[in-house]
């Protein structure tokens, strides 16, 4: 139940944002709105405001604003195909933009009550590589190599991206001091420990999908008793068992529905850092921060887009609205903040997305502008109108293509 409230709340609410970003840019520039429209299929509820009906749809995967003149050849006064280039832009961005916008909110509201990990290291392992280079407590993360840095995501994202070690910049008492570090290496799964009264149990609270864990069957809730038929109820221990594995596999058994089971894994290798950074939540944390993470987040999606045309993800790591609604349960079984931190995510998701240059999609719309500014003239509405219409077939395709994946994911 909780994973339902949480996923219609989060769905509604980054797509009544999306179209009232729309709609009050359409209102702005003087066009009729005939209808605004929270979800979509078979109408459940509907009221007659002057000009406009607001109805809610079955199905809260998307929603939409139908303008006087948007998909047809209407010239009217107050059509949208009357106004000005600018003014039509104007209309087709802010739906994106109110995305962006509430997506910089929400990580306001998170980073004043939880802050965010800055740049100066507030604890580090002396047995691990970055203590041995010369780092210490208190050092102010500078620069990764040649980039700047300010806050700790963009730390692991740029260390990540070196295979041997990285150059470090750190200012200690006013002087900049650089290091070398070579990276430390741990045998992963992709699981996360329930947290009970602020101590680690036994119990996995969250798990990435992605990882070795949940490909061999393993899933929140399960209780681990055992690593290779050691016992293994303390955090620590099961961290110790893995690493221990040296990436061969081991067998884990858990405790699931009053039943044992046992599952084969193999670890992955990857680059564990030594230290952790500091929470900071000043005002001017809350403002660069929330700023930062957008930006960040925008980035990582152009990332990912260069991937997948690159064949170097698979249509398996794209999720449909299924996958999201699994992805919201877990985060709603962690807490408040990463679900918040996940309804951010989703919101920019959707406003970089849109923005796209995919037929029916905002980011063709601005398409056509750009192509009737530099011709001179308008592409004919109707044929404009046919080559959205083929795009929202073909995008209901793939929603039904990814809505598979991910049943078959979660049947895994």
């Amino acid at each position: 139940m909780t994973t339902f409230i949480s996923s219609i709340i989060i769905f509604s609410l980054v797509i009544i944002i999306h179209e009232l970003g729309h709609f009050w840019a359409a209102k702005s520039v003087g066009i009729t709105v005939h209808e605004f429209s929270l979800g979509m299929g078979p109408e459940i509820k509907s009221i007659q405001k002057g000009e406009t009906k607001y109805s809610i749809k079955l199905f809260p995967i998307g929603g939409y604003v139908k303008m006087e003149g948007e998909d047809d050849d209407s010239f009217s006064e107050d059509s949208f195909n009357s106004k000005s280039i600018l003014s039509r832009l104007k209309v087709i961005v802010m739906g994106p933009i109110m995305n962006f916008g509430l997506a910089i909110l929400i990580f306001v509201l998170v980073i004043g009550f939880y802050g965010i990990n800055g740049n100066i290291i507030e604890e580090i392992d002396p047995s691990l590589n970055e203590y041995k280079a010369g780092l210490r407590e208190g050092d102010e993360i500078v620069k990764i190599n040649n980039d700047n840095v300010n806050y700790w995501d963009e730390i692991q994202d740029k260390i990540s991206l070196n295979k041997e070690g990285y150059n470090i910049t750190v200012e200690r008492n006013n002087e900049l001091k650089i290091f070398y570090v070579p990276h430390n290496y741990r045998y992963m799964i992709g699981i996360s420990p329930e947290v009970v009264d602020e101590n680690y149990t036994n119990e996995i609270g969250f798990i990435d999908e992605t990882m070795p864990a949940f490909e061999a069957g393993l899933r929140n809730g399960d209780k681990i008793i055992s690593i290779n038929n050691v016992e293994a109820v303390e955090w620590e221990r099961i961290r110790e068992l893995i690493n221990e594995s040296d990436g061969n596999p081991i067998s884990i058994k858990v405790l699931r529905d009053e039943g044992n089971l046992t599952f084969n894994v193999v670890p992955d290798n990857q680059i564990s850092l030594a230290y952790y950074t500091q929470v900071e939540k000043s005002f001017f944390d809350i403002v660069l921060g929330s700023l930062h993470k957008t930006l960040y987040y925008i980035k990582l999606m152009f990332r990912f887009i260069v991937m997948l045309i690159g064949g170097e993800v698979g249509s398996e790591a794209i999720a449909g609205p299924v996958g999201i609604i699994s992805m919201i349960g877990q985060a709603a079984d962690l807490g408040l903040y990463p679900l918040l931190n996940l309804a951010a995510f989703i919101s920019i998701n959707l406003g970089f997305v849109n923005l796209l240059p995919i037929p029916a999609l905002d980011g063709s719309r601005i398409m056509f502008l750009i192509i009737e500014k530099i011709r001179g003239k308008r592409i004919p509405p109707d044929k404009e109108g046919y080559i959205h219409f083929v795009g929202f077939v073909l995008l209901i395709a793939l929603m039904f293509f990814v809505l598979y994946n991910d049943i078959i994911r979660l049947m895994r």
